[in-house]
């Protein structure tokens, strides 16, 4: 069984990736709005920081073997 906080890392990383996906969508849907463009793409230039850091981090869990399952 995964540890709390090694689970919520990977769930954490699993949504922000879906987000990342559709968020490519959404700027081709709002092509002739480059409000809604920039908007999109801005919000994903902030997920892809996010995720980022979450496999960073999940990254140095499992350098030091304290992933497991």
């Amino acid at each position: 069984m995964l540890t709390n906080h090694d689970y919520n890392l990977m769930e954490t990383i699993s949504i922000i990736s879906k987000s990342l996906y559709r968020y490519d969508n959404y700027i081709k849907d709002a092509t002739g709005c480059d409000p809604c463009q920039e908007t999109w793409k801005k919000l994903r230039e902030q997920r892809e920081k996010e995720l980022s850091l979450l496999l960073g981090e999940l990254k140095e869990h499992v350098d030091k073997g304290g992933f497991s399952a």
